[in-house]
């Protein structure tokens, strides 16, 4: 990391989808995952959300599986067609490993 950067873990570069659930369990919203790294990451909506402190979100990957997080909003940026968000992750679990067999076999 240079001078300038001030995380806390290298992020990557990700065309990824994000879903974000309300307190009942339904997602509420999903966006496209910017950037991903092992505390947190950055996604973009269309439509501006209204955050919760604290919430649950489903990040799933090619690479990686389905992982789910219990987060936190930490800014929002708002541009012409689009908001940003950067969140930190108080918990991430996967849940779905890449390559794993969900029918049946003969």
């Amino acid at each position: 990391m240079n001078g300038k950067d001030k995380r806390r873990a290298p992020r990557n570069n990700h065309n990824s989808v994000i879903e974000i659930f309300d307190v009942e369990g339904k997602v509420a919203a999903s966006g496209r995952l910017i950037d991903f790294s092992t505390v947190g990451a950055a996604f973009t909506v269309g439509d501006p959300l209204v955050m919760p402190d604290k919430f649950h979100a489903r990040m799933r990957f090619l690479d990686k599986g389905v992982l789910e997080v219990e987060a936190r909003g930490v800014w929002t940026r708002r541009e012409k067609n689009t908001t940003h968000y950067g969140i930190v992750f108080d918990s991430l679990k996967r849940v779905h490993p890449t390559g794993e067999f969900k029918g049946h076999r003969e």
